[in-house]
């Protein structure tokens, strides 16, 4: 899920992400700018989602990195509801599965 071309020379703060950051992302909307669709860490660790836009600024900057995508939680199996307004499916299972990986990548890469 994670894709991540660090600097030697940059120190990077392994993030703790929960099932409530992926939980974040599942929310639906319609106007790409207000779209908080990806999960990115800062240089300390501190976990945000944002838009798309946001995330490829911050990442190209060197000041982010990309953790997780509400496409990863389409692939980890839920489903689009634009009638629910988010996304449905065994939430709690995936994004608990997924926080435990990037977790695990997060602690490795540290």
């Amino acid at each position: 899920m994670t894709d991540v071309i660090l600097d030697s020379g940059v120190s990077w703060t392994p993030a703790a992400v929960t099932p409530d950051h992926l939980r974040a992302l599942t929310p639906l909307s319609s106007e790409p700018d207000r779209d908080r669709s990806v999960l990115v860490a800062d240089r300390a660790g501190k976990l945000s989602v944002v838009t798309p836009d946001a995330a490829l600024a911050g990442c190209l900057a060197g000041e982010l990195r990309l953790l997780a995508t509400r496409t990863d939680l389409l692939d980890a199996g839920l489903v689009e509801s634009w009638q629910a307004g988010r996304l449905t499916g065994p939430v709690v299972a995936v994004c608990a599965a997924e926080a435990a990986s990037l977790n695990t990548f997060e602690q490795g890469a540290a």
